[in-house]
């Protein structure tokens, strides 16, 4: 006959406390360890600018933090509460471990520290949130997309809704990325949906999307014919926060150009010759007045392009046209549009 021990906590449990948060094991060394930047991560700063940008570190495992379970106590509850309890004595770190309770929790919110809440789908790190009130509201969404029996990861995609970046699943609204947000990570709303939903699709494993796949899937924009060629420089910090020429704020972190005739909110296709690298920019302003140059990109822009230390590359554009309709999730929206809109709108729908 064999018996196997438990520690006497497990048999203290309170099993009718619903707390919904279970401590996991922080580390021993109490340094903090240094985080590699996602591979996924685009645009990112080189070494010797990144050492001058606040950078939000992000965790690489859930050795540290709090799981909280945004759902209520269901016929599997006594399961839920051993194996949290099992994790929290046994300190499971191998991924076999770690899978026996994404099994039992495939969407799980684990909360760092202040203003970190990290959104995490079948083991993969999906998203950071500053609030838990974000955190559980994206939970749900991502816990009933997870429950669909034929989902399509391939579907999942970024896009423009009412003018916010959004992240997509199909035409349905799963979740949108205010200012907030993007403000916190230094980083374009555009750019945190393209990553996240790349994040996403690799937890449902789908393939990802480049920069400029995620962009047009965003955009609704495809290439026309047109195309120019030129020399392309970049302004930032002394122009950041001045009127444009189309009268927004100019904003060093958002992916736009300068040009001196193209008409404003044109899209441009643009490719770095030197490092083959491209992106695609909004023009929402008049210039460069130095010639022979023609396009001047904002700082982020040229950071894609791997042009922000050479300041000056050749380059290649094409000029997109829209391609698909712009969405939006207020219906009063559609019937207060003009009799014949520029561009469609179509309506969609949250998760």
């Amino acid at each position: 006959m064999s018996a196997t021990l438990l520690p006497t906590r497990f048999l203290r449990i309170d099993w009718n406390n619903h707390d919904s948060a279970t401590n996991i094991e922080k580390p021993r060394n109490s340094q903090r360890q240094t985080v590699k930047k996602s591979k996924k991560e685009l645009c990112s700063a080189g070494q010797e600018i990144a050492s001058q940008q606040p950078i939000f570190r992000k965790s690489s495992g859930w050795t540290s933090g709090t799981i909280i379970n945004s759902s209520s106590p269901s016929p599997d509850f006594f399961t839920h509460k051993i194996l949290r309890s099992l994790q929290d004595f046994f300190r499971f770190t191998s991924p076999v471990e770690q899978n026996l309770i994404s099994a039992s929790l495939p969407v799980v919110v684990v909360h760092r520290d202040q203003s970190n809440y990290e959104m995490w789908v079948n083991n993969s790190l999906v998203a950071t949130l500053p609030t838990e009130r974000a955190a559980k509201s994206m939970q749900q969404r991502l816990t009933n997309l997870a429950k669909l029996p034929n989902l399509d990861a391939n579907q999942l995609r970024p896009a423009l809704v009412d003018g916010i970046p959004a992240l997509m699943a199909g035409n349905r609204f799963l979740w949108g990325i205010e200012k907030q947000i993007s403000n916190r990570f230094h980083k374009t709303g555009e750019l945190l949906a393209i990553e996240w939903i790349n994040n996403l699709r690799s937890a449902f494993k789908a393939p990802t999307l480049t920069l400029v796949e995620g962009q047009k899937e965003m955009y609704g924009v495809s290439p026309s014919s047109r195309k120019l060629s030129g020399l392309a420089s970049w302004y930032g910090g002394y122009f950041h926060g001045r009127l444009t020429a189309n009268g927004e704020i100019y904003n060093q972190d958002e992916l736009t150009v300068a040009h001196k005739t193209l008409p404003f909110n044109t899209y441009l296709q643009v490719k770095n010759l030197h490092s083959g690298k491209s992106v695609i920019v909004r023009v929402n302003d008049r210039g460069p007045y130095i010639e022979p140059r023609s396009l001047d990109l904002s700082r982020i822009a040229a950071r894609c392009l791997g042009s922000e230390i050479a300041g000056v590359v050749p380059y290649e554009a094409v000029i997109l046209q829209s391609s698909q309709p712009k969405m939006t999730l207020k219906a009063s929206t559609l019937t207060k549009a003009k009799p014949k809109p520029v561009r469609q709108l179509a309506l969609v729908s949250e998760f």
